[in-house]
């Protein structure tokens, strides 16, 4: 008897293992580039996108580049500062879409590139009171993106939407690099931004905000009033932030409609997100 209930209980174990595997699939890691590959749902994208936490780029229509930096000459600077650890992602082909049509209009680029740099987001006590108060002496690594800082006419600000508002590692770089002193300071009458004449921007990709592809204004239908509460929230975190550093805010490229991992039309959909871009940086810094 004990040894028939032993081979039922081994037997429903066996059933319930064999149903579990037949759910669930093992990612593929393909070894060129690190990007998992799975199963598409022939249906939806959900499968593919939720497998990899990002909107990436299919292989073959990735663009790599790489700009050539600062210079002692009197040509406009712009200091890209992104946080997003994949090069073959949406939100990094807009970088390079994006950097590769300031040098072509005479502006020099410089990446700072927060995950290949290895920046440390976190307010460590040794950076807090130079970072809040002004006292002491930035850290080399502070100090040297400060020099970038002090160079640079546009700075902006590459990250994907998590959370609605700057990522952590850009969200760090802000509070330690922007410190009191070099940013900011004290006077009679409150505070007083001390980067004045240069301006801040921002590019981010996003997952659904109401489906617009710009800024205020911008929505296409899906749900304007939506798209528009959340640019007007972004427009006054981003005027706060111009008006405590003494910049001027340039607005946000934002794009809320990312073609699917598994479209059809893949290439044709990114070219068009490519030209949108460049159309709104041409009405925001060139027009």
């Amino acid at each position: 008897m004990r040894k028939r209930i032993l081979a039922a209980i081994m037997i429903f174990s066996l059933v319930i293992i064999m149903a579990g595997c037949a759910k669930s699939e093992t990612p593929v890691v393909n070894k060129e580039n690190g990007q998992k590959e799975e199963k598409i749902d022939g249906e939806t994208s959900a499968t593919v996108d939720g497998s990899t936490s990002a909107s990436i780029v299919p292989e073959e229509l990735v663009q790599e580049y790489k700009p050539k930096g600062f210079t002692d000459g009197d040509s406009k600077k712009a200091l890209f500062v992104v946080g997003d650890p994949r090069k073959y992602s949406v939100n990094y082909d807009l970088v390079n879409t994006a950097m590769k049509y300031f040098e072509d209009k005479g502006i020099e680029v410089e990446l700072r590139d927060l995950y290949d740099l290895k920046f440390n987001p976190v307010l460590s006590l040794e950076n807090f009171y130079y970072a809040k108060d002004g006292s002491g002496e930035p850290t080399p690594e502070i100090k040297k993106e400060q020099e970038f800082v002090t160079q640079a006419d546009y700075i902006i600000f590459c990250y994907p939407n998590w959370h609605d508002t700057p990522i952590s590692i850009v969200k760090g770089y802000m509070e330690t690099v922007f410190a009191k002193q070099f940013a900011y300071r004290d006077t009679d009458n409150g505070l007083e931004g001390m980067l004045k004449g240069k301006s801040i921007y921002t590019i981010m990709n996003a997952g659904f905000l109401g489906g617009g592809r710009g800024y205020i204004g911008d929505g296409v239908g899906m749900n304007d009033e939506t798209w528009d509460e959340y640019m007007n929230a972004f427009k006054v975190l981003d005027e706060d932030t111009a008006g405590f550093w003494g910049v001027e805010n340039k607005g946000r490229f934002v794009n809320d409609r990312t073609p699917k991992n598994n479209s059809e039309n893949y290439e044709e959909e990114i070219t068009k997100l490519r030209e949108d871009l460049i159309k709104k940086l041409d009405k925001d810094f060139f027009n």
